[in-house]
């Protein structure tokens, strides 16, 4: 018997991934005098859920994933506030224009289901 450790897999180390682009980010105000609201929210995720990336809405230290409509209900966004719009993934370019402009709405209830 050698003197090597047995029982590993016998793979080498993983090699490290190379870092991949960073999240985009935008700061948005929600001017929609009721604040993210069911209609807006609603509105929001299933447009989120059109884009192959990660989606998050930051309020302060809460967090909430773009394409859940419950999620973004419990974030409590009111009027005039503040919120970081967050995309990661290959669609992250295209998803964070339109995603920013239902977020900035002053409607939003304009739509058909």
């Amino acid at each position: 018997m050698s003197g090597r450790a047995t029982g590993g897999t016998g793979l080498g180390p993983r090699e490290a991934l190379p870092p991949g682009p960073a999240p985009l980010r935008r700061v948005v105000r929600v001017v929609n005098p009721l604040g993210l609201h069911f209609r807006v929210a609603d509105r929001f995720a299933r447009l989120a859920k059109q884009y192959a990336c990660a989606v998050t809405v930051w309020n302060g230290e809460a967090r909430a994933d773009g394409t859940s409509l419950t999620d973004l209900i419990m974030l409590v966004v009111m009027p005039d506030s503040e919120v970081v719009l967050e995309v990661d993934g290959p669609d992250a370019p295209h998803a964070l224009g339109p995603l920013a402009d239902v977020l900035a709405s002053p409607g939003g209830e304009d739509y058909t289901i």
